[in-house]
């Protein structure tokens, strides 16, 4: 049978429990983007409510402190609430005998191969933020914010890549069931 140009194809399904270890190794680059990016608005916030809460400015170097105790400090906490979705399970309370069990969330991971594969099922889900997507996309419909946004996609080959690697396409137990039915 001729492949189908232009459309994508499922290469790969499963019903997966990321145990932490794979969740800690699939969204790690995300941890230190969060430290950053939260930093200046945790401060911010914080500032605000102390201010309000004791009636005068936070001085500069009460700023500083914040930026570089809380802000990180909240980076971490969003990664923790990130990884507790994903597995069910809160990171710091994991024992390292047990980093590498099941979690305790079911997902379907669906992987997809064709021309342009990531930037394809990047439109059909949308924005990250699902306030931003279409009517009618993935995370628009499902999704709630920008942490529970109802679905993941590699952002690129490289990344798609790396994130098969972690978890494990040839356990794949529905294309063995294809192969023998539809070869």
């Amino acid at each position: 049978m001729a492949p189908y140009r232009g459309l994508l194809r499922i290469v790969g399904a499963q019903v997966h429990r990321i145990s932490m270890a794979e969740a800690k190794e699939f969204y790690g680059p995300v941890q230190a983007v969060l430290r950053e990016k939260l930093c200046d608005r945790t401060t911010d916030k914080a500032c605000v409510a102390l201010e309000k809460e004791f009636g005068f400015p936070m001085p500069a170097e009460t700023k500083e402190a914040l930026h570089k105790t809380l802000g990180p400090y909240y980076g971490d906490h969003q990664f923790f609430e990130i990884l507790k979705f994903m597995t069910g399970l809160w990171l710091p309370d994991v024992p390292e005998a047990e980093i590498n069990a099941e979690g305790k969330v079911r997902c379907l991971v669906l992987i997809y191969a064709g021309k342009d594969a990531v930037n394809k099922i990047r439109n059909i889900l949308g924005p990250t933020d699902p306030s931003k997507a279409q009517p009618g996309s993935v995370r628009k419909e499902y999704g709630s914010d920008i942490m529970v946004n109802a679905a993941h996609a590699s952002d690129s080959a490289e990344n798609a890549r790396r994130e098969m690697g972690i978890i494990k396409p040839e356990r794949n137990l529905l294309k063995n069931w294809f192969d023998k039915y539809y070869a």
